[in-house]
Parts: C-alpha cells; structure tokens; sequence
C-alpha cells in the first residue's frame, strides 16, 4: 500500500471512529427501528463495514459517499476534528467537501 493509501486509510478510520459511534448512540436512543425510519435504511448500521471493505478495494471514491451519506442520512452532527478529516480526505480524493462551518455535512 502507498504512502498516500496508507494516510488515506488513516483518514477514513478516524473519521469512523466518531461517526459509527454516534451512529450506535442513534440507534440506541432509537429503540426497535421503525420500518419508516431514517436508520432502517441499508448500509447504515454496518456503514463502517462497507466504507472500509470499498477503501480495501481500491475504491476510496465510493467509500467516501458512502460516509457522507452515513452522516447526512440519519443526519448526524460530526465534530469540527472530522469535519477537517471528511475535508482532507474530499481534497485527496479530488472530490467536492459538502460540509458547512455548523460541523453538519
């Protein structure tokens, strides 16, 4: 894996760290999901899962969506520090940052 892959990575699992923590916290605080509500969507409870298998697969685009979209689904509010990471890791990736200065993406 290269340099840029390796900090990369890093990137996306620090980011993970917050976000799948306060995804567990929406779920909890949730109870049984309702078959209508926003965490009953796919690939959001076992979004780290993806996110990491896509950045494993050379696919850090895709894993980058996917992110986003574990963020603003439910929606979550993401810290100014993650904020910085989910921007470096748009800016690596060439990719457009959808975030605000209110640390919502």
């Amino acid at each position: 894996m290269s340099g840029h892959n390796k900090g990369l990575r890093a990137d996306f699992t620090e980011a993970l760290k917050e976000i799948t923590a306060l995804m567990s916290i929406a779920y909890k605080q949730t109870g049984p999901v309702p078959v209508d509500h926003a965490l009953a969507q796919a690939g959001l409870e076992k979004g780290g899962e993806i996110v990491m298998d896509y950045v494993d697969h050379n696919e850090a685009g895709v894993a980058f969506e996917h992110l986003l979209y574990m963020i603003n689904e439910p929606p979550l509010v993401v810290s100014e520090e993650c904020t910085k990471i989910l921007a470096r890791i748009a800016k690596n990736l060439e990719m457009p940052s959808t975030g605000d200065n209110s640390s919502r993406l």
